[in-house]
């Protein structure tokens, strides 16, 4: 006999829903945030593995935007970079505020039961 979901549990699983793509959200806009890279980059020259077969974060981005052939290229890969950075913190604050609400959707599925 199959047994239906009530309300809690369609609660929960939006809740968990909104999470999972929340989570999705900041795994994919970390790659454009240039503070993570700071952090990422710091810690990649403390543990001593920064050589020139493995760069750090911020070298990658820098090397991004030197390798461009002109100045005007150069000028609108670093333009890209920083609009990419402070469109990946809003981003970051929005999926953050999900996170939040899949949360307080679980513990009121959670109520609910």
């Amino acid at each position: 006999m199959p047994t239906e979901l009530g309300t809690g549990e369609w609660t929960m699983i939006w809740g968990a829903g909104v999470m999972l793509v929340a989570l999705f959200v900041l795994w994919r806009v970390s790659r454009y945030d240039l503070v993570g890279a700071a952090w990422d980059s710091a810690w990649h020259v403390a543990r001593g593995k920064r050589s020139t077969e493995s760069p750090t974060a911020l070298e990658e981005k820098y090397r991004d935007i030197a390798g461009q052939a002109s100045v005007t290229g150069k000028a609108r890969r670093a333009a890209g970079t920083v609009i990419g950075h402070f469109i990946a913190k809003v981003l970051s604050v929005v999926a953050t505020v999900a996170l939040l609400i899949g949360l307080a959707l679980i513990g009121l599925g959670w109520y609910w039961l």
